[in-house]
């Protein structure tokens, strides 16, 4: 029955016989369909004579897909990402039509929020599985998550400056200011890159730790080249007291991101270094702890050379003690 109003949405007079050839039925199940449309009160009207059927009544439409802005977003949201991961028994045709189908359909003004929102996201990465991506906290989405993300996705596409509470994951709640580039969807989690006027930099905030968000008057003009997935996922990022760790490792650049995720390491294949074999790689990264570098090249378990910075090198070789002690007891 709904195949059927999709048939006769597409305009014109549709013949018993030719709606019966597209919907697999014969023409008594047809016209059973015909009358269930015109109980539900959609104004089907029968045409008579040698090219008759049925058709639409005259100038009417279907009425607006009544959601609400964050069930709207869901729907949509959902659709999309289902789109991006290939998942499920249909193909990407039927994905994209009806994406624009129910956004043809949804209240203006919840349209005009929900393409601001498509407009403003960039997907990348793919959540693990068993990988739940952040904070436990993180995980319990309500309707301020939804609001949070439409209002940030008109900010950015409109170019218009932002204020919001931010807390970090150590530290008090302080007040950012910042001009909004884009939004990215990676592993299950949001984040908003963008200018921080006051600290004159690109910086990176995780929507679930952001609160009290209020758009401030005027508008900005966006960097040409900016670019929201690499700000987000590029590990060179400036960052006080942290140790820049680079290293040669022999291995290819799957495994070693099996180990290390791409928002905390560039990986990038590398000439094998002298009297050596195989295949290499070059890890660049920002550490807060150079044990956590020690463990992670532990964990990789492949030959490795050291870069910088020369602390590492100490480190690793008191980590390579503890072990051979505690596995000798």
């Amino acid at each position: 029955m709904l195949a059927l109003l999709e048939l006769l949405q597409a305009g014109g007079t549709h013949t018993v016989v030719s709606l019966a050839q597209r919907l697999g039925v014969d023409q008594r199940t047809v016209r059973r369909y015909v009358d269930q449309l015109r109980e539900m009160d959609i104004p089907v009207d029968g045409v008579r004579g040698r090219y008759g059927g049925y058709r639409l009544a005259r100038h009417y439409r279907m009425p607006p897909l009544m959601l609400t802005d964050e069930e709207g977003l869901a729907v949509v949201w959902a659709l999309v990402v289902d789109q991006r991961r290939q998942s499920g028994p249909v193909t990407p045709l039927a994905r994209e039509s009806a994406t624009a189908k129910v956004r043809r359909v949804l209240p203006a003004t919840v349209a005009r929020r929900i393409d601001a929102v498509l407009h403003a996201v960039d997907f990348t990465g793919e959540q693990r599985p068993g990988e739940e991506g952040g904070d436990a906290g993180a995980r319990s989405a309500d309707d301020r998550g939804a609001q949070m993300l439409l209002a940030l996705a008109e900010a950015a596409r409109d170019q218009r400056p932002v204020t919001f509470e931010y807390r970090p994951r150590q530290g008090h709640a302080a007040a950012r200011h910042v001009r909004p580039h884009g939004i990215v969807a990676y592993r299950n989690l949001l984040y908003l890159s963008g200018f921080d006027v006051d600290r004159q930099a690109v910086r990176t905030y995780r929507l679930d730790r952001m609160a009290d968000l209020r758009p401030l008057p005027g508008t900005f003009d966006a960097p040409t080249d900016v670019d929201p997935v690499a700000q987000v996922l590029s590990p060179l990022s400036a960052a006080p007291s942290r140790h820049d760790v680079s290293a040669l490792i022999r291995a290819d650049v799957a495994h070693v991101r099996s180990w290390i995720p791409e928002t905390l390491a560039s990986v990038k294949p590398a000439p094998a270094p002298d009297a050596a074999d195989g295949q290499w790689v070059e890890v660049f990264l920002r550490a807060e702890r150079l044990e956590w570098v020690a463990g992670t090249l532990a964990m990789i378990d492949r030959p490795f050379i050291i870069q910088q910075p020369e602390a590492l090198k100490a480190v690793v070789l008191a980590l390579g003690r503890r072990l051979a002690e505690n596995g000798a007891r």
